[in-house]
């Protein structure tokens, strides 16, 4: 995820804030805490670590330098262009993986204006993130497709298995033109110039309109989750 502010960009929309709370209600008040199944297998609680900390790290990394390829050095300024993990991984995103099964790393800042190509330079940003998740994906489902991951046993498989998902996950999901997901950055590229000048409007309206889709109602989530399925199945053969 790029940040999602007009002019310098970055920092966590207030806006997002608000939908973290409201979905944390939702979830303790219908007693779903995600991590259940990881809880019973310690394997998969540590899988799901290791596939969210790389899709993560990834994801932003790759919206750092892309930016920078183009022109835009504040990520690189602000100690984003790094694999580090630390400088990506954002605590409350972290806690809400533990108990949700729903994260999200630090949103990387970039700057429009310096960028090379204007809004189709920020929506070749953006789609950095989601495209590494799937080359991710793609490469660690290679042992499974073709049968190596039995080699060192059925965890390290578990394991693959985990990043294969999440990251096919994760790339999906922020696919979604709807703010503050970097299809919406995708999105601001193309549209009229009229549109895009009042576009921090339908920033602010972003974050509801997701809780709206996929917390309120269970068809986008399950739509995405289907998704998700099949194009994991595809990537390690099943």
């Amino acid at each position: 995820m790029i940040g999602a502010q007009r002019g310098g960009f970055g920092g966590f929309p207030q806006g997002m804030i608000i939908l973290i709370a409201l979905f944390a209600l939702l979830q303790l008040a219908n007693g779903r805490l995600g991590i259940q199944q990881e809880l019973s297998n310690p394997v998969a609680l540590i899988a799901l670590g290791i596939a969210f900390v790389i899709a993560v790290t990834f994801h932003e990394f790759m919206h750092a330098y892309v930016a920078g390829r183009l022109g835009d050095a504040t990520a690189r300024l602000m100690g984003r262009l790094t694999l580090n993990p630390l400088a990506h991984l954002d605590p409350l995103g972290t806690a809400f993986l533990i108990l949700f099964r729903f994260g999200w790393g630090k949103p990387v800042p970039v700057n429009y204006s310096r960028l090379q190509g204007g809004r189709r330079g920020g929506a070749a940003v953006a789609f950095a993130g989601p495209a590494t998740n799937f080359v991710i994906a793609a490469i660690f489902a290679l042992p499974l497709r073709f049968g190596a991951g039995s080699i060192f046993g059925p965890d390290y498989e578990l394991i693959l298995g985990y990043i294969v998902y999440f990251n096919v996950l994760l790339g999906l999901f922020n696919l979604v033109p709807i703010p503050p997901l970097d299809g919406s950055n995708i999105l601001y590229a193309f549209v009229p110039p009229r549109l895009a000048w009042n576009w921090a409007q339908f920033q602010q309206l972003g974050p509801f309109l997701l809780l709206l889709i996929f917390w309120a109602t269970p068809v986008a989530g399950v739509v995405l989750g289907t998704l998700t399925n099949r194009i994991a199945s595809f990537l390690i053969g099943a």
